[in-house]
């Protein structure tokens, strides 16, 4: 709401320190974001030197380039624009604690204009009033007059200094982009709008990608598998409120979209288990533990270390699929080819729902037929990794 200034007549310094406040707090989250980003994108990079092949290198194509450049200088770009924001939100604070003085002053002023004109007036009225006094009278007017002027000025002096004020930070927020966002107009803004509008399939498709990274990632295959379940609770959570597929749901199972988007909120659920089977069983230990009287220093070091090798029980043997086939053959890599192979399966379908035109039925039916097929080996590998996880003795 507009502030007013009810004796100056106007607002010298308009804007509100509040919303620029707001403003300048939504630019410094969007630049967190972007910085975290960043950092994943570039981690992710280096931690897959080790990865060869051609599923690496495709990896790697995907992330490089100017994705880490765009989301560096985004973030330096919104770093700037909120630092200057904060500065002019300081400067307004103090234009408009001078413009509250400025008004405060003018009533006063005001006052003292409006009682001069009355005594002069009355002097007037009086045949009887001396000149001296009628003098004197109007001088009373002349110098209230002027110094309710005065004060009017240094607030039409204070208006220019907020103009000229804004206009700078207007001038210091453009910097902030030079040579640091996407050069194409509004590139930011529809890469920004792009990722908002297709969050859930960017999860979807992160979470399988580092479950085929896991694969190959020794010891940091844990860590990993984590970071994939988070992405596919976050997926689960965006897909579950997409109109687009609730409506598929809604139209039953003789409609293809019924199929297409109980697949992908299939293989989201599927890619959450893990992590919160792992989550659940080191709690439980966690709390055994506790109520056996365990140090309090030392139930957070057996939590971690519980949900490490229960995640790490999941990635064990294989699925079953993979485990039968091994079996048969007599040839143990199999499983592992079975696996990267679903894995890699799994990367091309997710990424589908990115690339793929919503009109193109025939790209998306095979994306989710990729998702059916895979999510139901793994569904009974993980009910039953977990089953054994809460059967054992802790």
């Amino acid at each position: 709401m507009a502030e007013t200034y009810p004796h100056l007549g106007w607002d010298p310094t308009p804007g509100s320190p509040a919303e620029l406040a707001a403003l300048r707090a939504r630019l410094t989250a969007s630049a967190t974001s972007l910085g975290t980003a960043h950092r994943l994108v570039d981690r992710l990079l280096s931690e897959s030197s080790y990865w060869t092949g051609e599923a690496a290198d495709a990896f790697r194509a995907a992330l490089d380039g100017d994705l880490p450049r765009y989301l560096r200088n985004a973030h330096r770009s919104l770093t700037k624009a909120a630092g200057r924001l904060g500065a002019w939100h300081d400067d307004l604070v103090g234009l408009k604690a001078t413009a509250r003085r400025y008004d405060t002053r003018a009533g006063l002023q005001a006052g003292a204009v409006r009682t001069a004109e009355a005594r002069w007036t009355a002097a007037a009225r009086n045949p009887e009033t001396p000149e001296a006094d009628l003098r004197a009278a109007v001088t009373a007017v002349n110098r209230a007059r002027t110094a309710l002027a005065g004060t009017r000025a240094l607030a039409r002096e204070l208006e220019e200094t907020h103009r000229t004020t804004a206009a700078r930070i207007a001038k210091e927020l453009d910097a902030a982009t030079d040579r640091l966002a996407p050069k194409e107009p509004g590139a930011l803004d529809k890469a920004l709008g792009w990722l908002d509008d297709n969050l859930g399939d960017v999860l979807a498709a992160t979470s399988a990608t580092l479950g085929l990274v896991a694969l190959f990632a020794g010891p940091l295959a844990v860590p990993l598998l984590f970071v994939a379940a988070g992405a596919s609770v976050g997926a689960l959570l965006l897909h579950g409120r997409d109109p687009k597929l609730r409506a598929g749901l809604a139209a039953g199972p003789g409609d293809a979209r019924f199929w297409t988007s109980a697949a992908t909120l299939t293989g989201d659920a599927v890619g959450t288990l893990p992590g919160v089977g792992a989550v659940a069983k080191g709690a439980a230990v966690t709390a055994a533990a506790a109520r056996e009287g365990g140090a309090a220093t030392g139930l957070a070091g057996r939590f971690a270390s519980e949900s490490g090798a229960a995640m790490g029980s999941f990635t064990e043997g294989g699925t079953p699929v993979a485990t039968w086939v091994a079996a048969r053959t007599g040839r143990p890599g199999a499983a592992t080819a079975i696996d990267v192979g679903s894995a890699t399966a799994g990367v091309a379908a997710s990424g589908t729902g990115l690339v793929a035109d919503e009109d193109d039925t025939t790209a998306r039916g095979t994306a989710s037929a990729v998702e059916g097929a895979r999510a139901v080996p793994e569904l009974g590998n993980h009910v039953k990794t977990g089953a054994d996880l809460f059967t054992r003795a802790p």
